[in-house]
C-alpha cells in the first residue's frame, strides 16, 4: 500500500506538471478533453487543484489584457473593428465600446473557467468559476481606470457626462452579475461615483451660469431667453439617460438641481411686477416647464406640483378677467342689488333696476355677445397656451352668465312687478351661454 501509494503521489505530480504546462499554452479549455480529466483527477489534492487554476488565470490575465490592448489601439483583424481610440473624441461612444468589448469577454472566460473545471464533483465549482474570473479580468482594471479618468472631465458638459453615469452604471450591473466581488466590478464602482460627481458638479455649475444670464420679464411676459437655456440644458441631461433605465430618484435628483433655483428665481423676478402681469409672466414660465418636463419619466410627482402652481395663476387671472367683465358691462351696481333686495321690496322700483337702466347693460352684452375677445385683459393676450387662455375665458364668463341667470329670474319674477319681462331680456340663459359657446 504504501508503494501503492508512492505510485500515485508520483503520477499525481507528473499529471500535476503536464496539466500546468498545458495551461500556459491553451487556447479553448473546451477542446482540450485531456485537460478536463486531468483537472477532474487533482481534485483529491486540492492545493495541486488550486495552483493549476492560478496558472491557468495567470495566463488568462495576460491574454485578456493584451487583448484588450489590442483592441484599443490596433482592432480587429484586417482592420475589423476598427481600433477603439480611434472614438476617443466622442466620449459616450468610446467609453461604450471599451464596457461593451468588457461585456462581451467576460460571459466568454465564464464559459472557458465553466469548461475547464466541468469535471470536478467534489467541488463547488461556482466559487471556483468565479475566483477564476475574478483573477482574470483583473488585468484589464488598470488600463481601463486610466482611460475612463481622462475622459471623465467637467469639461465635456452635463448631459456628456450625465450620459457616461448611465452607461457606467448600466455595464456595472451587467457585467457585476457574471464577475461579482472582483476588482474589475470595484474599478467600475470607483469610476461611476466619480463621474457622477463630477457631473452633479459640472450641472450646478452651469445652472448657476444661466441663472445669472436671465433677464428680466419683457413686455410680452414671455419667458426670458436664460429660462429657455436651463430647459434646454435639463432636456439634454434627461435624453442622455435613454440608454439605460434610469432611477426615479436619480431623476429627481436631477430635476430639482434645475428647477429648484429656477423657479425661485421666477418667482423672485415676477414679484417685481404688477399683480396681473406677474400672474401671467408666472403662468407662461411654469407652462413652459411643465410642458418640458411632460415628456420624461419619474417626474409625476414634479409635474403635479407644477399643475398645482398653474392652477393657482389660472385662478387669480380668471377672477380679475371676471371682474373686468362685470366692471365693462356695468354689472357691479346690479349684483350689490340683487344681493342686497330687501323683503318685500320691489326690484323694478330700485334706482339702477328699472328697465331703462337694464338696457344699458344689455346693448354692452350684445356687444360682448358679438366679440367675446374684445373685453378680455391685454395679459391674457399675452399668454402661451391657448387652451388656458380658454379656461380663464370660460371662468370669467361663466360668472357674467351666473350673474346674468340671477337678473333673468328677478325680472321674470312677478313679484317684481317689471312690465313685459320678455321684452326687457328676451334672450334665456341658456341661448346666451350658447351664444358665448
Amino acid at each position: 500500500m504504501e508503494q501503492m501509494a508512492s505510485f500515485q503521489e508520483t503520477a499525481l505530480e507528473r499529471l500535476y506538471r503536464w496539466t500546468q504546462n498545458q495551461c500556459r499554452n491553451i487556447d479553448s479549455p473546451d477542446s482540450n478533453i485531456l485537460l478536463t480529466q486531468a483537472i477532474s483527477c487533482l481534485q483529491d489534492r486540492p492545493v495541486l487543484l488550486k495552483y493549476v487554476v492560478d496558472e491557468y488565470c495567470t495566463v488568462r490575465r495576460g491574454l485578456v489584457a493584451r487583448s484588450f490592448l489590442d483592441a484599443l489601439t490596433v482592432g480587429g483583424p484586417h482592420g475589423t473593428p476598427r481600433p477603439i481610440e480611434l472614438h476617443a473624441h466622442d466620449p459616450a461612444r468610446y467609453v461604450g465600446d471599451m464596457l461593451a468589448w468588457l461585456h462581451q469577454m467576460t460571459p466568454t472566460e465564464k464559459e472557458n473557467a465553466q469548461a475547464l473545471l466541468k469535471g470536478c464533483d467534489k467541488s463547488d465549482i461556482s466559487e471556483l468559476v468565479k475566483g477564476a474570473l475574478a483573477n482574470i479580468t483583473e488585468g484589464v482594471c488598470r488600463p481601463l481606470r486610466l482611460r475612463l479618468e481622462q475622459v471623465i472631465s467637467p469639461d465635456i458638459g452635463p448631459a456628456a457626462l450625465h450620459t457616461l453615469s448611465g452607461l457606467i452604471r448600466f455595464y456595472l450591473n451587467t457585467i457585476g452579475e457574471v464577475v461579482p466581488n472582483s476588482a474589475l466590478i470595484e474599478t467600475l464602482n470607483d469610476i461611476f461615483d466619480q463621474c457622477h460627481h463630477t457631473f452633479l458638479t459640472s450641472l450646478e455649475s452651469h445652472v448657476q451660469r444661466l441663472l445669472e444670464r436671465i433677464q428680466p420679464p419683457s413686455q410680452d411676459l414671455s419667458p426670458s431667453l436664460g429660462v429657455n437655456q436651463l430647459l434646454n440644458l435639463l432636456r439634454d441631461v434627461l435624453s442622455g439617460g435613454h440608454i439605460v433605465d434610469a432611477k426615479p430618484s436619480d431623476v429627481s435628483d436631477v430635476v430639482s438641481r434645475v428647477l429648484d433655483p429656477l423657479l425661485h428665481l421666477i418667482e423672485d423676478t415676477a414679484g417685481r411686477l404688477p399683480r396681473v402681469d406677474q400672474a401671467a409672466y408666472t403662468l407662461n414660465c411654469v407652462y413652459q416647464i411643465h410642458s418640458s418636463l411632460s415628456l420624461y419619466e419619474h417626474v409625476e410627482e414634479r409635474l403635479e406640483n407644477l399643475q398645482g402652481l398653474m392652477e393657482n395663476q389660472l385662478a387669480l387671472l380668471s377672477n380679475e378677467q371676471a371682474t373686468s367683465l362685470i366692471h365693462s358691462l356695468g354689472l357691479g351696481p346690479v349684483c350689490t342689488l340683487l344681493q342686497n333686495q330687501g323683503d318685500g321690496e320691489l326690484l323694478s322700483n330700485i334706482p339702477g333696476m328699472d328697465s331703462s337702466s337694464l338696457q344699458s347693460f344689455l346693448v354692452k352684452l350684445d356687444a360682448l355677445l358679438g366679440a367675446p375677445d374684445a373685453l378680455q385683459l391685454a395679459q391674457w393676450k399675452l399668454l402661451i397656451s391657448g387652451s388656458q387662455r380658454k379656461t380663464i375665458q370660460r371662468r370669467a364668463l361663466d360668472t357674467v352668465l351666473s350673474i346674468y341667470e340671477q337678473l333673468f329670474d328677478a325680472v321674470h319674477n312677478p313679484a317684481n312687478c317689471y312690465e313685459n319681462p320678455s321684452s326687457i331680456m328676451p334672450r334665456t340663459p341658456q341661448q346666451v351661454r350658447n351664444l358665448l359657446a
